[in-house]
């Protein structure tokens, strides 16, 4: 079957499989944190800035990550910081256990965390070239998308059950499990995955070069720009899910993981149809009509009340936002240079997961002064700006 062409590359079978598990108990994690915090300060402007705090490091590291991903073995790498996750569950899980919990401590070792995923997402996007081929590559980032999607199904549905049946720091403990389980299957994946290249230089040299690339190259500069755009202003979407929950649709914690994985579905369908059709689109085509279907969904779920129709809006949300990041990764990759991957996957990574917390700021402030549901209006307007300049700069090709 088409969709799993690259399943025949023995090492990319073998990571995408592992990483289905530490996938699904980082979505599961990812609801049970934001309920967490919910739950125990009550303040919307707190979710915000606590995915500040998680998003900081990204935000300031990530193009460094990228720097030192292309001078290292990224398979030692990703070993190294899925240690740091594991761990890092695993103390959340036992300070809520022994009702030691509270704000500053989440907010510490969040902060933690986002110091490993400055390096690991990096070297997470550009080890998969060394898995498989750059022919394959397009549908390799599909796949990936469906483990990361299936995932985003299973994980909050799961963390809605276990927090009523159980209790939350249980979602904690399964997460740092995950990690430990991702570790073992990097252990199996064979190969020298010696770098590329040799560090010559210091940090900055190599870090200025990429920069320099992305500003002469206006497709890369406009992509990234667009990749921007959704992470400030589309996806705080999932920051506010637990006010959507509680307060708009009230439907609890079972209603949150639903609501999450309702996100999942949609974004699960995009992936099986990029993994299928993705030598047959037209990329930047598909981008700027992702983007639009990003934009209309949002606005959709922002003024909705019924949780059905909230639920289908978000499925739809994530058909289009899978859609757009899989897209815009998928023409990055291709033309990049192999050398510079990893610092052009830094940049990647900066623009889409590294201004989440400036998107999670100004997401909760708006929320705070104006209601959750203006805050996610205006930011399905404002994601409409760059797709509109790529569709006239590019559009036609």
């Amino acid at each position: 079957m088409r969709a799993f062409e690259s399943f025949r590359y023995k090492n990319f079978k073998i990571f995408w499989s592992f990483q289905i598990f530490s996938l699904a108990g980082t979505w599961m994690q990812m609801v049970a944190q934001g309920w967490l915090v919910y739950e125990i300060t009550g303040s919307k402007l707190l979710l915000g800035v606590l995915n500040a705090i998680a998003g900081l490091p990204i935000l300031f590291l990530t193009p460094f990550g990228g720097v030192i991903a292309d001078h290292v073995n990224k398979k030692k790498l990703l070993w190294y910081t899925q240690l740091v996750f594991a761990m890092s569950s695993f103390l959340v899980g036992f300070l809520i256990s022994t009702e030691q919990i509270s704000f500053a401590s989440l907010a510490l070792i969040t902060f933690v965390v986002g110091l490993a995923n400055a390096v690991d997402s990096p070297a997470r996007q550009a080890f998969v070239v060394e898995l498989t081929e750059k022919k394959a590559l397009p549908n390799a980032i599909a796949l990936n998308s469906i483990a990361f999607n299936a995932a985003r199904i299973v994980g909050p549905a799961a963390a809605g059950f276990i927090i009523g049946a159980f209790g939350i720091e249980d979602c904690f403990y399964l997460n740092a499990i995950t990690f430990f389980i991702m570790m073992a299957g990097l252990v199996l994946i064979k190969g020298d995955f010696s770098p590329a290249t040799k560090w010559t230089s210091g940090m900055l040299e190599p870090f200025f070069e990429g920069a320099r690339y992305i500003y002469r190259d206006k497709k890369t500069l406009l992509l990234m720009v667009l990749v921007a755009f959704t992470s400030v202003f589309v996806m705080p979407y999932a920051v506010l899910m637990p006010v959507f929950a509680k307060d708009i649709l009230k439907v609890g914690p079972q209603g949150l993981g639903l609501l999450m994985s309702a996100g999942g579905m949609g974004a699960l369908l995009s992936a099986f149809m990029l993994a299928q059709y993705s030598s047959r689109i037209n990329f930047i085509k598909y981008i700027v009509f992702s983007t639009i279907v990003v934009s209309l969904s949002l606005i959709a779920f922002s003024v909705s009340v019924s949780f059905i129709l909230s639920c289908a809006f978000l499925a739809v949300l994530g058909w289009g936002i899978v859609s757009q990041a899989a897209c815009v990764n998928t023409v990055l990759q291709k033309e990049v240079p192999d050398r510079m991957r990893g610092r052009i996957m830094g940049f990647y990574t900066l623009s889409f997961l590294g201004l989440m917390p400036i998107g999670g700021f100004q997401a909760g402030i708006t929320a705070q002064y104006f209601g959750a549901p203006f805050a996610l209006m205006i930011g399905g307007l404002f994601s409409l700006i760059p797709a509109f300049a790529l569709a006239v700069r590019y559009g036609k090709g």
